[in-house]
């Protein structure tokens, strides 16, 4: 097979600039406007007041509560930029205790699809519920996900990245994924 010669016009700044102009005016663009500000005021504004948050902790404005009446954050907390903590879709909880802070990114989730049977696809399959547990004085690091079940000691600090599918015992440090104790604190 040979390859075809094939001459290229670059669009000039002009198309470009009326490309964009037309999609910022576009009827989607505010479809998808109303549809995120629904989105945001849903899983963040109404989930800081269905959670219970302790005095003085930080929860940021691009924090995404789901099931937030089975979320309990302690005091002096810091849940950084684009945490996503999403509760159980029935009764399980997420239990953050005193002084925990995370980084960006984490994701700390209190289900999951079950997938009993090959007869019906995981997505039409129902859920595992099963409560998450941080204890006090734990340091999450970015991009970590903390998985339904798990329990993490007081003073455990997760590496980021860590994918933590098992409980964490007190005063370890945890990494990799599956997330392992790498060490003991001092």
């Amino acid at each position: 097979m040979r390859n075809e010669k094939v001459i290229y016009k670059k669009k000039g700044k002009g198309s470009y600039l009326l490309q964009i102009l037309w999609t910022i005016v576009s009827f989607q663009l505010f479809i998808d406007l109303c549809n995120l500000l629904a989105y945001y005021c849903v899983n963040h504004t109404l989930g800081l007041r269905a959670a219970k948050i302790g005095k003085s902790s930080n929860v940021h404005a691009t924090v995404i509560l789901r099931q937030a009446n089975n979320i309990e954050i302690g005091e002096g907390c810091l849940i950084n930029h684009n945490n996503v903590l999403q509760a159980g879709k029935a009764n399980a909880k997420i239990r953050i205790g005193n002084y925990v802070h995370t980084g960006t990114n984490v994701m700390i989730i209190a289900f999951n699809h079950a997938f009993d049977t090959r007869e019906k696809p995981t997505i039409k399959q129902d859920y595992y519920d099963a409560s998450v547990i941080i204890e006090d004085d734990v340091w999450i690091g970015g991009g970590s996900i903390i998985l339904a079940g798990v329990t993490i000691g007081k003073g455990a600090i997760i590496a980021a990245g860590a994918v933590v599918n098992k409980d964490v015992p007190p005063y370890s440090i945890v990494g990799g994924i599956p997330a392992k104790v790498i060490k003991q604190r001092p």
